[in-house]
């Protein structure tokens, strides 16, 4: 499938995303695994010096990325900028990423862009569940009018958009997130590295370090149990020394082990024996697509789109958010029961093959673009 004039067609994507997280994340992966004999790829970031890990994607994907600097509503600086952008890159479609309700400039990039000549918007959706309020309803209402199709990543989402932001039900489709094959690793190296031994139980928690994803939670259940169940932690906030400090409060600076910003995320799943997800808030977070990949059981919060991907007692555990007691009696059920893990982390491995690989989620997200642009797909898109 190409253009009028013979060549892929051009989309853009835009992020003002104030990170690099799980929604950046969906961002490269589309982008970076569209059919380029069909599309022509090119991000658009509102400038910010923490998104650089993600411009570092895609100049290794070969992604152009294009930077212009926004502050809608407060002000109409960079509205020229952004629309003379469009108009030398000719994007056929807009495709707007809102990490949550009011990014993408509150949606109203939306009306913006079609005045720039732009024939097609889409947005995808990532945490609908946030609440609404009046002038977040009249800003995103009015951005919204302009958007064909709002993409979401779980059944559950689809809920909260038309409640809480008066989303058509007509305009949203449901596409769930994929990831590549992992690359794997040794977890004999990874294990020696941290000085853990193959006998240890070892948790493994992956993400920002902020409230929402259930540290302390984490911390209170790993306090009761034996001193052989270890966690590591992968990534970065600013409530890091925050987190030290409570866990050497309850006597656990020697088993747990903060990570930081680690790129080898597969090794160190591979290296685990369970991922611990006790968060009060998410849709469809990566690390758990990632673990079931990785062969690795998940236990987690019982919240919005995760039993969508966990399936409790068959690859996972789902317990209630906030709740270190259930927590502790999930730990302590798989670190006393390995056939019962690999079980779970074969079953997690179907799962992740059956629906969550990356070229399931390309598929469908072209398929909504060539609907859109009223074309057929090529044979190498799997049309």
């Amino acid at each position: 499938m190409t253009g009028r004039t013979g060549k892929p067609i051009a989309v853009a994507y835009f992020s003002d995303a104030p990170w690099v997280g799980g929604a950046e994340k969906y961002l490269f992966l589309v982008a970076s695994n569209l059919h380029r004999d069909d599309f022509e790829p090119t991000i658009l970031l509102n400038r910010n010096p923490r998104l650089g890990q993600l411009k570092e994607w895609c100049v290794e994907a070969r992604v152009p990325v294009r930077e212009v600097s926004l502050r809608l509503p407060r002000s109409l600086a960079g509205v020229s900028e952004f629309m003379a952008m469009l108009r030398s890159i000719k994007p056929a479609i807009l495709h707007c990423n809102l990490p949550g309700p009011w990014d993408s400039q509150w949606s109203l990039l939306a009306p913006i862009a079609r005045l720039a000549g732009v024939r097609h918007v889409v947005s995808t959706e990532h945490l609908p569940m946030i609440p609404s309020f009046a002038k977040g309803m009249l800003l995103k209402g009015l951005g919204t009018l302009w958007i064909e199709r709002v993409i979401t990543v779980s059944e559950d989402n689809v809920g909260h958009l038309v409640r809480n932001h008066k989303v058509p039900r007509r305009k949203i489709r449901v596409v769930r997130i994929g990831i590549p094959e992992p690359l794997g690793g040794r977890p004999a190296d990874v294990r020696n590295e941290l000085g853990i031994s193959r006998e240890d139980f070892l948790c493994i928690m992956i993400g920002s370090l902020e409230e929402r994803k259930g540290h302390r939670t984490v911390f209170e259940a790993l306090a009761g149990l034996p001193a052989h169940v270890k966690l590591i932690i992968a990534g970065k906030g600013e409530r890091e020394m925050e987190y030290r400090a409570a866990a050497a409060e309850l006597g656990l600076g020697n088993r747990i082990r903060f990570l930081g910003y680690r790129e080898d995320i597969d090794a160190l799943l591979i290296a685990s024996d369970a991922l611990l997800l006790p968060s009060t808030l998410e849709a469809t977070p990566y690390v758990v697509i990632e673990a079931m990949a990785a062969r690795l059981p998940v236990i987690a919060s019982r919240v919005y789109g995760i039993p969508e991907l966990v399936h409790d007692g068959t690859t996972g555990v789902l317990i209630e958010p906030g709740n270190s007691d259930e927590l502790a009696r999930a730990i302590a059920s798989l670190a006393r029961d390995r056939a019962r893990r690999v079980h779970m982390g074969n079953e997690g491995r179907r799962r992740y093959e059956g629906a969550f690989r990356i070229e399931r989620c390309i598929a469908e997200t072209e398929a909504i673009y060539r609907d859109l642009l009223g074309v057929a797909g090529s044979k190498e898109a799997g049309a």
